[in-house]
């Protein structure tokens, strides 16, 4: 009689652990289920990652377009005639700057963005502008003043750039460029 109980509670451990045993098989195929499906869901992560990527990197090119074409004619309502307009204007390793526009004894160096906001503003204004003379020598007989150029520029961060003596360019109903620096506006000379 004890040998039967002891092999019934034998089989029953026996059976247990082939359970458990099943168990452990089948989260693992699980598991390594989970692993190739979340393969899957990161390299796609990646595409669109990749996808996004490129599509600012366009509309970034979109909105250089659209000022660099229109800044000698929104000027000339300011009474201010560019003769020379130039693009992505780099001295390697050190800076690059959207659009410089030379006026007489005055250099307009506009930063270009897709959406303005109050830290580009700042860092346009305390970093990269300061470094324009030093980047750009020949420059240094001129009066140096800034301006953003943003395809959406809410009206605070509009003001905000104004007050820090930038001009402020963004795109028209139209398509075109327009300046939303109230008249009276005066520059601020940077460097």
């Amino acid at each position: 009689m004890e040998t039967q109980k002891t092999e019934s509670r034998m089989d029953r451990i026996e059976s247990g652990m082939e359970e458990f045993l099943r168990g452990i098989k089948a989260l693992k195929e699980s598991q390594q289920k989970t692993d190739e499906q979340l393969d899957r869901t990161i390299k796609k992560l990646d595409d669109i990652g990749r996808q996004l990527g490129e599509l600012g990197l366009v509309q970034g090119e979109v909105a250089e377009d659209l000022f660099y074409r229109n800044v000698k004619s929104v000027f000339t309502k300011r009474k201010m005639t560019f003769r020379n307009v130039r693009r992505n204007l780099k001295k390697k390793g050190m800076a690059e700057y959207d659009i410089v526009a030379v006026d007489g004894e005055q250099v307009l160096v506009i930063e270009v963005k897709n959406r303005l906001d109050k830290r580009m503003v700042d860092r346009f204004v305390e970093q990269k502008l300061p470094k324009f003379m030093e980047a750009f020598p020949e420059y240094r007989s001129y009066r140096v003043i800034g301006g953003m150029g943003a395809l959406v520029v809410k009206d605070d961060v509009g003001r905000y750039a104004e007050k820090s003596g930038l001009y402020v360019l963004t795109q028209t109903d139209e398509g075109g460029a327009a300046i939303l620096n109230r008249e009276g506006f005066k520059a601020r000379e940077f460097g």
